[in-house]
């Protein structure tokens, strides 16, 4: 069997557990630190609690199930999170990379992630109102699950690296 983790990346709202659902299929196992934040089981959005004071927690949980599912062998695994240049992102990779799977990053395929892409990827040729645009469509398609206020995904629309590889992961 090929052991793989796909660490998906992209903004929210824009297709990332769609995409994580397909790349799991019928056998896979999907992470997602926001799962920690259901007050009840389930995928119920009504239910999604989120608090930030619990954020660290929550992430540790992820990791430990991650690791856990890494020890039992399975596959794929994907971790549906923004998955950047940063600490907590390395620590999948090398644990990952530790337990002999491969790692490979992925984006969502949905038309409006396709079109955002290509405008952060040449961002120094988009006027900042269309991206204050964006991050206003987004955040309110996110009202009816996580509630990702406009300033936080305008701000990872200003980090956004469009070349990222895992590579650059290792070395974050």
């Amino acid at each position: 069997m090929d052991k793989i983790v796909y660490l998906m990346r992209g903004l929210p709202c824009c297709g990332k557990s769609h995409m994580a659902a397909r790349l799991a299929g019928d056998e896979g196992v999907i992470f997602e630190t926001d799962q920690f934040f259901y007050s009840q089981p389930g995928d119920d959005p009504s239910r999604y609690d989120f608090d930030e004071s619990l954020l660290p927690a929550a992430r540790q949980w992820n990791l430990e199930r991650f690791r856990d599912a890494l020890a039992a062998g399975r596959s794929p695994i994907v971790v549906d999170r923004g998955n950047g240049r940063n600490a907590e992102s390395r620590a999948f990779v090398e644990i990952a990379d530790a337990h002999g799977y491969r790692v490979e990053l992925r984006e969502p395929d949905s038309p409006w992630w396709q079109e955002l892409r290509v405008l952060l990827k040449f961002s120094e040729f988009v006027a900042d109102e269309l991206f204050d645009q964006w991050a206003d469509a987004l955040s309110e398609k996110s009202r009816t699950g996580h509630r990702v206020p406009a300033s936080t995904i305008r701000r990872w629309m200003n980090g956004w690296q469009h070349d990222l590889t895992v590579d650059d992961i290792r070395r974050a």
